[in-house]
């Protein structure tokens, strides 16, 4: 009987064991949040979201928000203007166009006395002569081929008769180079190397017309925006052929520049 008792426990468990163990794994599958697919399912047909938890509040809101920030930015930046526009630092790749009235003071020293250098008290009295240099219209071609430095060319006409021509007047072509001293900031100076032509019709007596030198200007311009410019400058032109002649005037400009 005891033998038998034995065995009747040993077929118990066999058949209770194997019944229990599938349930026991089921349970902690379902509590560790993991899922197994079933036997003949492919893991890829249970789909990207299955057995992944959901996404919070936050998370969900996050590239919603992204995308208006990104919009906002969009909306609020503003397109570059042709014209106008904060000031720039400096004048490179800009053409520039300027015009400038002024006026100023001349001394002549004549290589022949008999040449009228424009003394009101009459000629051949003075081996120096002093006067006024008749009100001019400047015009300025320019343009920055570089942060710090531009190629001019100012064409000057004078508005007036020169003092040395009755009836005369003044043209002269002075190509060369601006250089700028500040170029960081919206009120800079600079400073101009430049050749010099001068012309005069003296007709057959005087002078000769053409007058060769060098010039020098110094200024200060302010940039309220970045096409405009307003400066006030003082220039020295040194004359050579003609007689040696020393110019020195004043002038208040305005220049457009582009792009």
């Amino acid at each position: 009987m005891r033998n038998l008792s034995w065995s009747v426990i040993a077929l118990s468990m066999m058949v209770v064991v194997p019944a229990v163990a599938p349930n026991s794994a089921r349970a902690e599958d379902t509590e560790s949040g993991t899922s197994t697919p079933a036997a003949g399912q492919d893991a890829s047909d249970s789909g990207p979201d299955q057995g992944l938890a959901p996404a919070t509040g936050d998370q969900a809101r996050k590239p919603k928000r992204k995308a208006k920030l990104v919009q906002a930015s969009t909306e609020g930046a503003e397109a570059p203007k042709f014209f106008g526009g904060p000031a720039e630092s400096n004048h490179k790749y800009q053409t520039g166009l300027s015009i400038m009235p002024g006026s100023g003071y001349r001394l002549i020293a004549r290589y022949n006395e008999h040449h009228n250098c424009g003394d009101s008290s009459g000629i051949n009295t003075k081996p120096v002569c002093a006067h006024s240099v008749p009100f001019f219209l400047d015009f300025q071609l320019s343009f920055g081929v570089a942060a710090r430095a531009d190629i001019i060319a100012d064409l000057r006409f004078g508005l007036q008769s020169d003092p040395t021509i009755l009836g005369g007047h003044q043209f002269a072509l002075a190509p060369g180079l601006r250089f700028w001293l500040d170029q960081d900031v919206a009120l800079k100076f600079y400073t101009t190397l430049q050749f010099v032509y001068d012309y005069m019709d003296y007709k057959t007596f005087g002078p000769s017309n053409s007058d060769y030198g060098v010039r020098n200007a110094n200024g200060l311009m302010y940039d309220p925006i970045r096409n405009v410019g307003f400066y006030l400058q003082f220039g020295e032109s040194i004359g050579f052929v003609r007689w040696f002649s020393i110019d020195l005037d004043v002038g208040l400009g305005a220049q457009i520049r582009f792009p």
